[in-house]
């Protein structure tokens, strides 16, 4: 496991992959891919259903108004990219989630044709492995979550992952555990599981970005989390889980 504080990269030359598209990007965690994006040096294209609502602005930042879902928007957007990340959230429900999928799907399909190579995903450490430390609450927790709760969210993400996995895209999947707002203190980083149970949502963004510049993981699963965060049940039911 190593660990990482979330800096600005590049050099006078500009970051790696320059031009940056950021699926989701109206959400929690994609305002803070977008904004520390910026803040590297990135030209960023912000895919979002609702560009009314999109708080920044910048001269680098391009507001793409649009459904992930949409052919033809994917297309057009992957083709002035150089590189993807992809921090599309959905509300747990009991109807059927496509989302993960679909979006995956078409991002695969449009980076091929334009011969695009790096994509990063965000799923949910709910994908790994149970952790055999939980306990039985951890463990009752884990299983109301994945079966009952967000059982079609979680199905969608791991089609997400079959379909980024078997590409021969430059992919990454990232795999974090509970996102909070909590302010981000520096991420841990590991191997498809990690063992801490909350992620700040700046440190994920961080190592989103991170990741353009790192081949560690490439074709490969990361689990990231913030170590010694915590935050009560009760707030992550209500405010993460329930969305109140």
């Amino acid at each position: 496991m190593t660990g990482s504080r979330t800096s600005p990269h590049g050099d006078a030359g500009g970051p790696r992959h320059a031009r940056l598209l950021v699926l989701g990007a109206n959400g929690p965690t994609g305002r803070r891919v977008v904004q520390q994006a910026l803040d590297r040096g990135h030209r960023v294209s912000a895919l979002t259903r609702h560009p009314e609502s999109f708080p920044i602005r910048h001269d680098r930042l391009h507001v793409l108004a649009g459904d992930a879902t949409d052919e033809r928007v994917i297309d057009a957007a992957v083709a002035g990219a150089d590189a993807v990340v992809c921090a599309i959230g959905a509300s747990f429900t009991r109807r059927p989630v496509q989302v993960y999928s679909a979006s995956a799907r078409l991002l695969v399909e449009a980076m091929t044709r334009h011969q695009r190579r790096r994509l990063v995903v965000v799923t949910s450490s709910g994908l790994g492995p149970p952790d055999p430390d939980a306990g039985v609450v951890g463990r009752a927790f884990r299983l109301l979550m994945r079966q009952y709760v967000g059982r079609t969210v979680y199905d969608d993400m791991a089609g997400m992952e079959v379909l980024v996995s078997a590409s021969d895209l430059d992919w990454t999947i990232v795999r974090p555990p509970g996102l909070t707002d909590a302010p981000g203190t520096g991420y841990a980083v590991a191997d498809t599981e990690i063992d801490a149970a909350f992620c700040a949502r700046e440190d994920l963004a961080g190592m989103l970005l991170d990741q353009l510049d790192d081949d560690r993981f490439v074709r490969g699963i990361a689990a990231v989390a913030t170590p010694g965060l915590r935050v009560g049940a009760g707030y992550m039911l209500w405010h993460e889980v329930l969305k109140r």
